[in-house]
């Protein structure tokens, strides 16, 4: 665990519930920006947006590779 999570979980020992509540709500903001910039940031990528339309096609034509066989292959 990196430094300042450690430092986050140390904090939290010293302040109320109502305060904690307050935080896990903004962390709960936080994700969910990083949630919305990492789909902007896919959306924005034609070669990935792309690529997850053709899997997509392919899904829906039935046109699916077993999970055993792409194991086997790594």
């Amino acid at each position: 665990m990196s430094t300042i999570r450690v430092r986050a979980h140390e904090i939290i020992d010293y302040i109320s519930d109502r305060k904690i509540a307050e935080a896990v709500n903004f962390l709960e903001y936080l994700k969910l920006k990083e949630e919305v910039e990492a789909t902007g940031e896919i959306l924005s990528d034609k070669k990935m947006l792309d690529a997850i339309k053709k899997g997509l096609k392919q899904a829906s034509e039935g046109d699916l590779v077993e999970l055993d066989s792409v194991i086997e292959d790594v």
